[in-house]
């Protein structure tokens, strides 16, 4: 079975910058509603342990949200050929970046 890639949603301080410092993504419910347009929401229970789960087309998207901001989100890529349409749509229209947990390397 293929390993599942992982990756980092964050939005930076100066987008043309990838240097500059993270700022939060978002407040939660903010952050919901720039994922809905992509197909991309919670299955509706109850989150477990603090953490908030969103299911989209190839992707899993886990969120902890404290004092109601997004800081970050792990991204974990079941399908790359259904994923990474979703994802650099979604990275485009909110101004966030990719960032793979391995490598280092930014996208979007």
């Amino acid at each position: 079975m293929a390993k599942r890639r992982q990756l980092a949603l964050i939005k930076l301080e100066d987008p043309d910058d990838r240097t500059s410092q993270t700022v939060p993504l978002g407040k939660q419910a903010d952050f919901e509603a720039a994922l809905a347009p992509f197909n991309t929401a919670t299955d509706g229970g109850t989150p477990k342990g603090g953490s908030v789960t969103f299911y989209g087309p190839g992707l899993v998207i886990e969120i902890v949200p404290m004092d109601g901001l997004v800081r970050q989100a792990l991204v974990y890529c079941q399908n790359e050929d259904f994923a990474f349409p979703i994802l650099y749509r979604v990275c485009r229209a909110n101004g966030w970046k990719l960032q793979d947990m391995e490598s280092g390397q930014m996208f979007g």
